[in-house]
């Protein structure tokens, strides 16, 4: 492909996205802009109809009232006289729904059960469900829209009744909707459509013709849309109508004919997107001839340096002026004279490379003496025969196989007669010397290692003391012997570092936590892992006083990001010393044992929750028990219950049981000490499989 042809391509790319981009920048602008206006024409339909609602519940409002100042009416509710409440009722209701005013009157007490019903249908449905009836008793009047049934909406007013201090009815009247949506209809000048929650029109103000639209609206949205039909441009504002149960009872759509501003607008953006397109075919066009015109003295310039190329140096290139053609032909110019001068060089390169032939056969002769007298041999053998194959024309000729080091030798030196000798030569001399001095340099190699590896191991055994030394600094070690309870602690780590950590601390509000934890895997990012998991724990458990709260924060901090997959198991609980309740969250972690003070020794109940930092937005459970007085709670990580003896037997939960019965009577301060030697006497000596921690909380 041309060069003009690639620029062409890329310049009208770079205009169509740029077009495109403004085209895109403005429709987006145009629509940021009109997201106001349709806030305020979807909230100004909505204020006009609940006033409209509003104004159609007021009588029944007033009505309902009447009812509730007849005494008649209240008396023959409060004993339950149903014959004497009907004709009573019908006379409040009778002229009202024959006029059209009123489509059903319903008194119903709190259980939902209809006392009386009047309505202008054969089988009207109740107007008000439970949870409404239960919101009109105590909060009072209610006024709003009510879904009598899939093809009829009606406006609803209840008013509560009371009957005595605890009983109470609740008086409920119904209107007919088509008055609201005309009076909205008229003073907006518009059609209204009335949907239920299937988009089927229930009732309409002006002309029936909503199918002619063909919109789907969402329902439960309000929305600004625009639709045609015919040659007529409408606005159309939808808002969702919601019922007096707090449900949605459908959508009220009003379309406004906007002929005239919509069609100004749609012309305005036909006419700017077709004033682009003409620019952009313009520019288009304009490049194209220019970069043609352009490029055509280059183009006589290529087939001239073509020609120059293939060894023609008669060509000419007459230059005009100053510009790009005269440029080139100057350059071409300058380029023919450089070849011949390049001719001339190169014979006379070839000369002296002769005599550098000479002279380096002579230096690596003489430094082929300073060899071992085998290696000399071989070198100067070499070095003959390479001189023999430059001299040979051919090296089938000789009768020498094709794949013998001299036909070799022979084809380096005819593919480059100035570099073939030497590289040869050098090739094989340096192999010779690298052979002579091979064993001393490996043995320089091997005490280089020695010493690196001696250093780095060196190093590596600093740090790990150093980080040992810093994660027992982080453990407490000063433990609290308070006059209701004692806490004691211990940690083994398997490796110089570990991933077991324990730790407590007192809160603002009296009450003493703890927590033991047993991060996943072993050494240095196990250690950095415990390390960041106690300092979070610690930061939000002195401001959270729930454990399972604290536990769930702790799990969505520690799941982010947490690209290593490692998590921790931990037992958390909060202790009060005035009554002995201890909350706590169990995430995974070995249940503890609980020793009582006549010797017995109980396992609490094993963990539902699954380990810290597995799945983010995990909720946890809390727990509870209470420590008597003399109680003592036993809390461990894994490496306690899973070490091993030399033939493999595993210590296990029930010979960490009976140990805990023997240490009964051991003091708090050193039962942990004690714990942890009777697993070192079972596992005899053998390698610690892994970390092993202990925590001890007294109650006195």
């Amino acid at each position: 492909m041309l060069l003009r042809t690639r620029i062409t391509i890329l310049v009208s790319l770079v205009f169509l996205l740029t077009f495109a981009a403004l085209i895109a920048a403005g429709l987006q602008r145009e629509r940021l802009a009109s997201e106001p206006q349709a806030r305020i024409a979807i909230g100004g339909v909505d204020a006009l109809w609940q006033e409209i609602v509003a104004r159609s519940a007021a009588p029944l409002l007033g009505w309902a009232d009447e009812i509730a100042r007849d005494a008649r009416v209240v008396t023959a509710l409060a004993i339950g006289a149903q014959r004497e409440l009907r004709p009573l009722a019908v006379a409040h209701a009778t002229d009202r729904i024959a006029r059209g005013a009123l489509t059903d009157l319903q008194i119903l007490d709190e259980e939902g059960r209809i006392l009386f019903a009047a309505s202008a249908k054969a089988e009207p449905g109740r107007l008000l469900d439970f949870g409404t009836i239960d919101m009109v008793v105590d909060r009072g009047p209610l006024t709003g829209l009510r879904q009598a049934d899939r093809q009829d909406f009606r406006v609803v007013a209840a008013r509560p009744l009371r009957l005595g201090p605890d009983r109470a009815v609740v008086v409920a009247m119904a209107a007919p909707i088509d008055p609201a949506l005309g009076q909205i209809a008229e003073a907006l000048d518009a059609q209204v459509y009335l949907l239920n929650t299937r988009g089927r029109v229930i009732d309409s103000a002006g002309t029936d013709d909503w199918a002619a639209f063909g919109l789907a609206l969402p329902q439960r949205t309000a929305t600004v849309a625009q639709a045609q039909r015919g040659d007529r441009l409408f606005a159309v504002t939808s808002i969702p109508l919601a019922d007096v149960s707090a449900g949605t009872a459908g959508l009220m759509v009003t379309v406004q004919d906007a002929t005239e501003t919509l069609g100004a607008v749609r012309r305005l953006t036909s006419l700017t997107l077709g004033g682009a397109a003409a620019t952009l075919l313009v520019i288009l066009v304009g490049l194209f001839w220019y970069l043609r015109a352009g490029f055509r003295p280059l183009d006589e310039a290529v087939s001239v340096l073509g020609a120059l190329s293939r060894g023609d140096t008669d060509v000419r290139l007459q230059g005009r002026g100053e510009d790009e053609i005269g440029q080139i032909a100057e350059a071409v110019r300058n380029l023919r004279q450089h070849l011949v001068a390049h001719n001339d060089t190169r014979r006379q390169r070839e000369l002296q490379r002769r005599r550098q032939e000479r002279f380096v056969r002579r230096q690596m002769e003489t430094l082929a003496g300073a060899l071992e007298a085998g290696a000399r041999e071989e070198v100067l053998s070499d070095l003959r025969r390479i001189v023999a194959a430059g001299a040979r024309p051919r090296a089938d000729a000789t009768g020498v196989p094709p794949d013998s080091p001299e036909t070799a030798l022979s084809r380096l030196i005819r593919e480059d007669d100035q570099l073939g000798p030497l590289a040869a030569v050098l090739q094989q001399m340096s192999g010779r010397v690298v052979e002579q001095h091979r064993r001393l340099t490996e043995l320089i190699t091997r005490l280089q290692e020695a010493l690196v590896r001696e250093t780095e191991l060196a190093s590596l055994q600093q740090e790990l003391r150093i980080a040992s030394d810093l994660q027992r600094s982080v453990l407490p070690v000063d433990f609290p012997d308070r006059p209701t309870f004692l806490v004691h602690g211990v940690m083994e780590p398997a490796k110089e570092v570990g991933g077991d950590f324990y730790d407590f601390f007192d809160r603002q509000d009296g009450r003493f936590a703890v927590v033991i934890a047993d991060v996943s895997g072993k050494g240095v990012p196990a250690a950095f892992f415990m390390a960041i998991c106690r300092t979070l724990l610690k930061a939000i458990a002195l401001f959270e006083p729930d454990p399972a709260t604290c536990v769930r924060q702790l799990n969505d901090l520690l799941s982010a990001g947490n690209d290593q997959m490692m998590f921790v198991t931990l037992f958390f609980g909060v202790y009060d010393p005035q009554t002995g309740r201890l909350d706590y969250v169990n995430a995974g972690h070995n249940p503890p044992f609980v020793a009582d003070a006549d010797g017995a020794v109980r396992m609490l109940e094993a963990s539902q929750d699954i380990a810290v930092a597995v799945v983010e937005d995990m909720a946890f459970t809390n727990r509870s028990l209470t420590l008597a007085a003399g109680d003592r709670l036993i809390l461990y990580t894994d490496g306690m219950t899973e070490a091993f003896a030399p033939d493999g037997t595993e210590f296990g939960e029930a010979r960490l049981s009976d140990a805990i019965r023997d240490t009964r009577a051991v003091p708090g301060g050193t039962v942990t000490r004690a714990l942890v030697e009777i697993v070192h006497r079972f596992e005899e000596g053998g390698d610690q499989s892994d970390d092993m921690t202990l925590l001890i909380l007294d109650r006195k």
